[in-house]
């Protein structure tokens, strides 16, 4: 009797399939964990915190309440020459071919504060009271907001916290050259929510303030400031 015997092949995986299985699994993985880490990151590029965002709304407010008001002020007659008061009156901002004179105040914008002399509503003066606002970033993600007399001391403070960063600037659109604007940027970052300053990127709030009064200083300076403004 002759008796037949096969080879069985034992079942299993050889190192070359364990070696392609196992890096398909980790292309799989990788694939699926870059995935989720662009989600993550989009996810926290767009979220801030809201109590942070209404805060930057509310700066934004206020800016547009003062601005709306903001003129230059120029001293009565006791205070500025006729010469000066000529001077003055062919300026609403601090630009290159400004000199400063003596009792006589205009709007200066730099690139991360403002300063704003303003009107004082409700005065039953002949001549407007003035008062003076500042707007300055400070460390520690702060926006302030300066109510200030004329010699510069603190009689109300408004801090708006949560603003990673601020910018401010000051132009005309080619389309209307007559309306000055103040545009402003406001980067709101919520460090609780990222954990990190090196994670996640601030949300940028912007807003254009135009002024109907200042567009009408600014387009006719051959009226203004013939009596002069108080300081409060």
């Amino acid at each position: 009797m002759v008796k037949l015997f096969h080879n069985k092949r034992s079942r299993g995986f050889t190192f070359i399939e364990m070696s392609m299985s196992v890096a398909i699994a980790l292309v799989v993985f990788l694939m699926i964990y870059r995935f989720m880490s662009s989600t993550r990151q989009h996810y926290m590029y767009g979220t801030v915190n809201l109590q942070n965002l209404q805060e930057a709304r509310m700066a934004i407010n206020y800016l547009r309440r003062d601005f709306s008001c903001a003129t230059p002020y120029i001293g009565g007659q006791g205070q500025v020459n006729f010469v000066n008061m000529q001077k003055a009156r062919n300026f609403v901002f601090e630009t290159p071919g400004w000199s400063p004179i003596a009792a006589v105040n205009l709007i200066k914008c730099d690139s991360d504060s403002i300063s704003i002399p303003k009107f004082a509503f409700g005065s039953p003066d002949e001549e407007p009271r003035i008062e003076y606002v500042t707007y300055t970033y400070e460390p520690g993600n702060i926006l302030s907001r300066k109510l200030v007399d004329s010699t510069g001391n603190l009689k109300k403070e408004v801090k708006f916290s949560g603003i990673e960063n601020v910018e401010f600037k000051l132009y005309t659109h080619q389309l209307n050259p007559n309306v000055p604007v103040l545009w402003v940027k406001l980067l709101v970052h919520d460090k609780s929510t990222y954990g990190s300053d090196e994670i996640g990127k601030a949300l940028e709030v912007t807003s254009s303030i135009s002024s109907p009064f200042i567009t009408s200083l600014v387009n006719n300076r051959n009226w203004r400031f013939e009596t002069g403004h108080k300081e409060l």
